[in-house]
């Protein structure tokens, strides 16, 4: 999201997607030389990186480190090996840090809008997390017209759609303004926080509603049945992986 909208929401990791051609074992060998390197060119010392996860179709990384100001830093980065979506979903954006981390500008290859919004709903429909980031980068992805409905049209099929559309408003309704004040709003822009209270986080989440339940609508329109796209509606997800 930051790479692709400049959203000012912090967060204390970062999450990239692994090609089928990189092995785990190459990846195990290349991540804590790199991790390090990075951490030092931010300026950090006293560096450790630690493999926290190890798993065949994830890998997690913790990163911790002293600020030359005197805070312990942790930061930790997850690797998952799922596959990614179709090539013409990707994109590469230019990236630039704030001048403190001391990191030149790069360029990153990101998830398109289609593709983003595929795998922020994976996100809000997972059953293993509620979590308010997810409804506020939608709404961020909604009102940047973001639409994955080209991607799902292409890569869902129709059993699938059908049977997770009403499973979005479920999940929203678990994520109260109580849990979003909690878990949300410490870490976006002060500016924007003071903007949102419960009344305005029920809007939020009414327009996500909205706006995810019109992309599963147009995509069932447009969709083919699982036999026609062969593809395992069972093993499919809304990145397009």
């Amino acid at each position: 999201m930051r790479a692709l909208y400049g959203s000012a929401r912090l967060t204390k990791d970062v999450d990239f997607d692994c090609e089928d051609s990189v092995s785990r074992q190459s990846m195990r060998a290349h991540m804590p030389p790199a991790l390090t390197q990075a951490a030092r060119a931010a300026g950090l010392g006293e560096i450790t990186v630690t493999h926290t996860k190890d798993a065949e179709r994830s890998n997690r990384w913790r990163i911790q480190g002293i600020h030359p100001d005197g805070p312990r830093i942790t930061w930790e980065v997850e690797i998952s090996s799922r596959g990614i979506p179709p090539v013409k979903f990707i994109e590469t954006r230019p990236f630039t840090t704030p001048a403190s981390y001391r990191i030149p500008k790069f360029t990153v290859r990101v998830y398109g809008p289609a593709a983003m919004a595929g795998g922020k709903v994976n996100a809000l429909l997972s059953e293993n997390r509620s979590a308010p980031r997810d409804v506020y980068d939608l709404f961020d992805l909604a009102e940047q017209k973001a639409d994955p409905t080209p991607l799902w049209i292409e890569r869902i099929p129709r059993e699938t759609l059908k049977a997770r559309r009403p499973q979005v408003m479920q999940k929203i309704d678990l994520i109260t303004f109580d849990f979003a004040n909690a878990e949300l709003l410490p870490y976006i822009a002060p500016d924007i926080r003071a903007g949102i209270d419960a009344t305005r986080w029920d809007e939020v989440r009414v327009q996500v509603a909205d706006s995810v339940d019109q992309w599963f609508g147009r995509a069932i329109a447009g969709s083919q049945t699982a036999a026609e796209l062969q593809r395992d509606p069972d093993k499919v997800d809304f990145a397009g992986r």
